[in-house]
Protein backbone atom coordinates (compact mmCIF):
# COMPACT_ATOMS: atom_id res chain seq x y z
CA UNK A 1 0.00 0.00 0.00
CA UNK A 2 1.33 3.46 -0.60
CA UNK A 3 1.61 5.95 2.12
CA UNK A 4 -0.30 8.34 0.51
CA UNK A 5 -3.69 6.65 -0.06
CA UNK A 6 -3.78 4.74 3.75
CA UNK A 7 -3.32 5.85 6.92
CA UNK A 8 -1.32 4.65 9.67
CA UNK A 9 -1.84 3.23 13.18
CA UNK A 10 0.08 1.86 16.09
CA UNK A 11 0.62 0.57 19.62
CA UNK A 12 2.19 2.62 21.72
CA UNK A 13 4.86 0.43 21.73
CA UNK A 14 5.26 -0.54 18.07
CA UNK A 15 4.67 -4.25 17.77
CA UNK A 16 1.17 -3.71 16.46
CA UNK A 17 0.86 -1.47 13.38
CA UNK A 18 -2.45 -1.23 10.91
CA UNK A 19 -3.33 0.64 8.00
CA UNK A 20 -6.61 1.86 6.85
CA UNK A 21 -7.39 2.76 3.20
CA UNK A 22 -10.26 5.38 2.88
CA UNK A 23 -12.73 6.61 2.72
CA UNK A 24 -13.76 5.66 6.12
CA UNK A 25 -16.99 5.20 6.99
CA UNK A 26 -17.44 8.11 9.83
CA UNK A 27 -15.64 9.78 12.42
CA UNK A 28 -17.54 10.26 15.87
CA UNK A 29 -16.69 10.99 19.31
CA UNK A 30 -18.57 8.21 21.83
CA UNK A 31 -19.19 8.76 25.17
CA UNK A 32 -20.53 5.21 26.35
CA UNK A 33 -19.46 3.30 29.65
CA UNK A 34 -17.94 0.42 27.76
CA UNK A 35 -15.81 3.12 25.94
CA UNK A 36 -14.70 5.00 28.71
CA UNK A 37 -13.27 1.36 30.90
CA UNK A 38 -12.00 0.66 27.65
CA UNK A 39 -10.10 3.50 27.21
CA UNK A 40 -9.43 4.53 30.62
CA UNK A 41 -11.04 8.61 28.98
CA UNK A 42 -13.62 10.32 29.02
CA UNK A 43 -14.32 10.08 25.27
CA UNK A 44 -13.38 7.73 22.70
CA UNK A 45 -13.18 8.89 18.96
CA UNK A 46 -13.99 6.26 16.60
CA UNK A 47 -13.45 5.79 12.78
CA UNK A 48 -13.73 2.63 10.99
CA UNK A 49 -13.63 1.20 7.15
CA UNK A 50 -14.79 -2.49 5.55
CA UNK A 51 -12.12 -5.00 6.94
CA UNK A 52 -11.03 -5.48 3.15
CA UNK A 53 -9.33 -1.88 3.36
CA UNK A 54 -7.53 -2.71 6.81
CA UNK A 55 -4.23 -4.51 7.34
CA UNK A 56 -2.18 -5.36 9.55
CA UNK A 57 1.66 -4.35 8.76
CA UNK A 58 3.53 -5.93 12.03
CA UNK A 59 1.76 -7.76 15.24
CA UNK A 60 -1.52 -9.25 13.78
CA UNK A 61 -0.50 -12.41 15.68
CA UNK A 62 0.10 -10.38 18.93
CA UNK A 63 -3.53 -8.72 19.09
CA UNK A 64 -5.44 -10.40 21.65
CA UNK A 65 -9.03 -10.58 21.48
CA UNK A 66 -11.54 -9.00 24.58
CA UNK A 67 -15.46 -10.08 23.88
CA UNK A 68 -17.28 -7.58 25.96
CA UNK A 69 -20.70 -9.48 24.57
CA UNK A 70 -21.28 -12.18 22.48
CA UNK A 71 -21.15 -9.93 19.66
CA UNK A 72 -18.68 -7.56 20.29
CA UNK A 73 -14.41 -7.95 20.74
CA UNK A 74 -11.85 -5.06 21.32
CA UNK A 75 -8.60 -5.57 20.07
CA UNK A 76 -5.38 -4.58 22.05
CA UNK A 77 -1.70 -4.76 22.25
CA UNK A 78 -0.69 -7.10 25.09
CA UNK A 79 2.47 -5.73 25.30
CA UNK A 80 1.96 -2.03 26.16
CA UNK A 81 -2.06 -2.66 26.95
CA UNK A 82 -2.87 0.22 23.75
CA UNK A 83 -6.65 -0.57 23.20
CA UNK A 84 -7.12 0.26 19.27
CA UNK A 85 -9.82 -2.04 17.78
CA UNK A 86 -13.38 -3.55 17.94
CA UNK A 87 -15.38 -5.74 15.82
CA UNK A 88 -18.58 -7.21 15.55
CA UNK A 89 -18.32 -11.38 15.66
CA UNK A 90 -22.22 -12.00 15.61
CA UNK A 91 -25.16 -9.98 14.20
CA UNK A 92 -27.80 -8.96 16.66
CA UNK A 93 -26.35 -6.36 18.69
CA UNK A 94 -28.92 -3.88 19.76
CA UNK A 95 -27.15 -1.16 18.82
CA UNK A 96 -26.53 -2.94 15.09
CA UNK A 97 -22.67 -2.07 14.34
CA UNK A 98 -21.76 -3.26 11.31
CA UNK A 99 -19.87 -7.05 10.45
CA UNK A 100 -17.58 -6.65 8.32
CA UNK A 101 -16.26 -3.17 9.63
CA UNK A 102 -13.22 -2.41 11.61
CA UNK A 103 -14.06 -0.12 14.11
CA UNK A 104 -10.05 2.03 14.88
CA UNK A 105 -9.97 4.52 17.80
CA UNK A 106 -8.50 7.44 16.27
CA UNK A 107 -6.47 8.14 19.08
CA UNK A 108 -4.37 5.00 17.94
CA UNK A 109 -3.58 6.74 14.24
CA UNK A 110 -0.50 8.84 13.35
CA UNK A 111 -1.51 10.43 10.12
CA UNK A 112 -4.31 12.50 9.75
CA UNK A 113 -7.67 11.06 9.22
CA UNK A 114 -9.73 11.46 5.61
CA UNK A 115 -12.53 13.59 7.75
CA UNK A 116 -12.97 15.40 10.86
CA UNK A 117 -15.52 14.29 13.61
CA UNK A 118 -19.29 14.93 12.79
CA UNK A 119 -21.24 14.05 16.05
CA UNK A 120 -21.18 12.84 19.63
CA UNK A 121 -22.83 9.31 20.19
CA UNK A 122 -24.22 7.83 23.59
CA UNK A 123 -23.92 10.91 24.91
CA UNK A 124 -26.17 10.48 27.48
CA UNK A 125 -23.46 8.25 29.53
CA UNK A 126 -21.17 11.52 29.23
CA UNK A 127 -19.50 11.77 32.27
CA UNK A 128 -20.71 15.44 34.21
CA UNK A 129 -17.49 16.38 34.59
CA UNK A 130 -16.74 17.47 30.70
CA UNK A 131 -18.42 19.73 28.44
CA UNK A 132 -18.11 19.94 25.03
CA UNK A 133 -18.85 23.22 23.01
CA UNK A 134 -17.90 22.10 19.54
CA UNK A 135 -21.74 22.28 18.26
CA UNK A 136 -21.09 18.77 16.93
CA UNK A 137 -25.06 16.93 16.91
CA UNK A 138 -25.40 15.25 19.97
CA UNK A 139 -27.55 11.84 20.15
CA UNK A 140 -28.87 9.35 22.63
CA UNK A 141 -27.05 5.82 21.94
CA UNK A 142 -26.15 4.91 18.27
CA UNK A 143 -29.10 6.44 17.04
CA UNK A 144 -30.38 9.20 15.22
CA UNK A 145 -32.31 10.85 18.27
CA UNK A 146 -30.67 14.15 19.09
CA UNK A 147 -30.07 15.58 22.40
CA UNK A 148 -29.62 18.91 23.69
CA UNK A 149 -26.50 20.70 24.12
CA UNK A 150 -26.12 20.56 27.60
Amino acid sequence: MDDHTTIRGRCLCGAVEFSLTPPTDFVAHCHCRSCRLAHGSAVTTWTSVPVDRFDFQAGEDLVRWYASSQWIEWGFCPRCGSSMLYRVVEEGHHESPRMGTMYVAAGSLVDPLDREPRAHVSYEERVDWMRFDDHLPKFRGKTTERMDEG
